[in-house]
């Protein structure tokens, strides 16, 4: 009883060449090793019941994308905008605070909160300011009357309004620090002392770092927490200088945690650098990570990652069906089929790039390969 093997026909596919295929991937042919083929090849001819016992199965080689891909290591790290080291612009005594590491908070929530002697004389000297300017306004627009009807002698109004001035800007520089710090100068005005000074986050996310305690005492410029903003995370890369030419923007990165490799994340090359550093002689390249849900990842996290640098369609065929030795790979095609018997010739291959599992096929025309159950063939001749 005969058995029918499908045989799939597939036509030859143009590659694309411009992509530059790895040198170092592909197996060089040996000269005239066609016409040669016949006389390198062994013969294997087996029973059609051991074909089948063996699960052997023969198809054609099929087309497949391939993708050259530039190895990197990559970082996640908030952008810019995504950041916020929180400090002070003055000194105080930490009187409360209203979140931990971990916790999540909105722009303008208040994180802790300072009192001092500091604070207070801050705002005792606006409101003394503030006073004196009201006075000094109105001797200002009286002698200003006065002179332009030729009243008032110009020393006198050339005073006044010097010293108006002059205060005017001292008060707009006290209500400018008080601002900063969070305390609305109206307040003051009417005459109210805050006792102490709210520190707000001036962004959205998670804090990443608290190291703050009650009674701490709290000095300008010290950083005392730290936001992220998961939603503008991104990825940074570091590439050695030899693969800038390959970089263009928008190609696809594909990245993982090292202990998740089955995790697989993408990005989108937003910028490539233009510095080598002098240290590493990396150029610092970044990605926007399109992942909506992005709670997988933390500041400052390794990964591992590749840059796709060029995409192609090639046929090929499973890594299982190439019988690898040192100088050349080989394959096993079905030759002739009598009766209970099929007969394998092995013959030479070309081969390219493998990708997941699947290896080029750089020879045209090649059907009816053996492409499972082929080691239990390999080693006969």
């Amino acid at each position: 009883m005969r058995i029918s093997l499908l045989f799939i026909s597939i036509p030859v596919l143009l590659l694309n060449y411009s992509c530059h295929r790895n040198a170092g991937e592909e197996n060089t042919p040996q000269p005239g090793a066609e016409s040669s083929m016949t006389d390198e090849v062994g013969k294997i001819t087996i029973s059609r019941e051991q074909f089948e016992s063996m699960n052997m199965k023969v198809g054609d080689p099929t087309a497949i994308m391939f993708s050259d891909a530039v190895t990197v290591n990559g970082y996640i790290e908030a952008s810019p905008s995504g950041s916020a080291k929180i400090s002070t612009l003055i000194s105080g005594r930490v009187r409360q605070i209203n979140f931990s590491s971990g916790d999540i908070v909105r722009s303008g929530q208040t994180l802790f909160t300072l009192e001092s002697h500091e604070i207070i004389l801050l705002q005792q000297s606006y409101a003394e300011a503030f006073q004196r300017l009201k006075l000094l306004k109105s001797d200002y627009e009286r002698l200003q009357v006065l002179w332009d009807e030729k009243i008032a002698a110009q020393k006198d109004y050339l005073k006044a309004e010097s010293e108006y001035k002059s205060m005017h800007a001292e008060v707009e520089g006290l209500k400018a620090r008080l601002i900063m710090i969070h305390i609305d100068p109206s307040v003051i005005e009417q005459g109210n002392i805050v006792p102490y000074l709210s520190v707000k986050s001036p962004i959205s996310g998670t804090i990443t770092r608290q190291q703050l305690v009650l009674g701490q005492y709290v000095v300008p410029h010290e950083t005392a927490m730290e936001v992220v903003n998961e939603d503008k995370l991104r990825l940074r890369l570091e590439l050695f200088e030899k693969s800038i030419p390959d970089l263009v923007i928008g190609q696809q990165v594909e990245f993982s945690p090292p202990d998740r490799p089955e995790s697989n994340y993408t990005a989108i090359l937003s910028h490539i650098g233009k510095s080598v550093s002098y240290e590493t002689r990396t150029v610092e390249c970044y990605a926007k990570i399109v992942e909506e849900d992005k709670t997988a990842f933390v500041n400052n996290m390794y990964v591992e990652s590749s840059i796709i640098t060029c995409e192609r369609e090639a046929l090929a065929i499973p890594e299982q069906a190439l019988i690898r030795e040192p100088d050349r790979d080989f394959i096993l095609i079905l030759t002739e089929e009598t009766g209970d018997q099929l007969t394998f010739q092995k013959i030479p291959v070309r081969t390219g790039a493998t990708r997941q599992g699947h290896t080029e096929i750089l020879d045209e025309n090649i059907p009816s390969i053996l492409i499972e159950g082929v080691y239990s063939l390999g080693s006969g001749e």
